[in-house]
């Protein structure tokens, strides 16, 4: 006979279609991997993708995703979802607060570890575990369509997450003067490819 586990009733079933959606708000993630790279304009930023790892039923889903990804093409890349990128340096030269705050929440969710002190070794974040505040994000898709997707807005530390962080406002698409989009259908995706990062 089959022993169901305590949280049988609360989880969500997986119908093989889609993926559940993310719940906004504090989630905390075990970092994948890092790395330093320049936006489309040269500048220096960093790369983390991460994954949930909350002991709850969305871990994993960004290596799930990524697998289901890989079965369609196998020079998939990891799900934009599972990604954080941030410029290194404001545009006046000056640490970027949002680097700052990625770094910040890292070394507070890791007891002894010290961003400094491996000579700023962005290797060494790998398995790492840092928070993640979610908000959706509304974006045009090239049908015209409006589209919301969930993603990290911004780091904070594990113990935020776990104290309950309230979710960010909802960055909503505003049309240039003049622009034609098609409000009708508001279309919750996890990992579109037309997501503009």
């Amino acid at each position: 006979m089959i022993q169901l586990a305590s949280d049988y009733d609360s989880t969500r079933a997986y119908d093989g279609n889609s993926f559940p959606a993310l719940p906004v708000g504090g989630h905390i993630c075990r970092i994948i991997g890092a790395r330093g790279t320049k936006s489309s304009k040269g500048n220096d930023m960093i790369e983390v993708a991460f994954d949930i790892a909350e002991g709850g039923e969305f871990d994993g889903r960004f290596n799930d995703r990524f697998n289901e990804l890989r079965k369609q093409n196998p020079d998939a890349k990891w799900p934009n979802g599972g990604m954080f990128r941030t410029a290194i340096l404001t545009k006046e030269g000056k640490t970027s607060g949002y680097f700052k705050g990625l770094i910040t929440a890292i070394e507070e969710s890791n007891t002894g570890y010290n961003f400094r002190n491996t000579g700023c070794d962005e290797g060494t974040l790998k398995g790492k575990f840092v928070g993640f505040n979610f908000g959706e994000e509304d974006f045009k898709g090239s049908d015209g369509k409006i589209r919301t997707s969930v993603k990290a807005f911004y780091a904070v530390s594990a113990k935020t997450v776990r104290e309950g962080i309230q979710p960010p406002k909802k960055h909503e698409y505003k049309p240039a003067p003049g622009e034609t989009v098609s409000n009708q259908d508001f279309t919750e995706v996890e990992d579109d490819p037309e997501l503009p990062f």
